[in-house]
């Protein structure tokens, strides 16, 4: 399964846990216009319970976002998972500017 068929398939999970709960519309077409009216309605959605000090699925809204975000990358053929395993980290390959 490649991951752009592993991340839809989470961002239609984390979207069923909390559809109710923050009045989401159903998630018929994956695209970047769905994905990216979505993702507002969630943020908007966090924003007005952090406001209000209302309790809300900060956790799952969160991770949600974050499925969003990483398909979105994938939709535009950019996959941030693979470039953070290829990266090299050497110590002594960093250069440090003063």
């Amino acid at each position: 399964m490649s991951r752009i068929n592993t991340v839809t398939a989470e961002v239609q999970y984390f979207h069923n846990l909390i559809k109710s709960e923050v009045a989401l519309p159903e998630l018929t077409a994956i695209n970047e216009h769905n994905l990216e009216k979505l993702l507002n309605k969630i943020y908007r959605y966090e924003t007005r319970c952090v406001v209000k000090k209302q309790s809300y699925s900060e956790k799952h809204c969160i991770e949600l976002r974050s499925r969003i975000a990483d398909l979105l990358l994938l939709m535009d053929n950019f996959d941030l998972q693979a470039v953070i395993a290829s990266r090299n980290t050497d110590v002594e390959d960093i250069e440090f500017v003063a």
